[in-house]
């Protein structure tokens, strides 16, 4: 992606009532779809776009993470749902 200074919102899970605001540039490189989300390993509904994260990157906002399982920071799995990311989505998408 040739410019990676958008913001994109994320989740642990595409249902989680908690959204974290993160760096394009902070996403790993490969996006992927998958129907388990980050964290506890729940299920999700339909496939939805995944990528990782550093737990201590984000800009604004809070992810269900709390690095009480060691000292962090963690690289953690978080979903990036259309809805709170449709002005890059396209953008996204060419990363799967």
């Amino acid at each position: 992606m040739p410019d990676d200074d958008f913001s994109v919102f994320v989740r642990r899970h595409p249902m989680d009532w908690q959204t974290a605001e993160y760096r394009a540039s902070d996403l790993s490189r490969e996006l992927f779809w998958d129907r388990t989300s980050g964290g506890v390993g729940s299920r999700t509904s339909h496939p939805a776009l995944f990528g990782y994260v550093m737990c201590d990157q984000m800009l604004n906002g809070e992810v269900a993470h709390s690095c009480a399982h060691g000292p962090g920071p963690h690289r953690i799995k978080v979903c990036l749902v259309k809805k709170l990311n449709k002005d890059h989505w396209s953008d996204l998408l060419q990363r799967v």
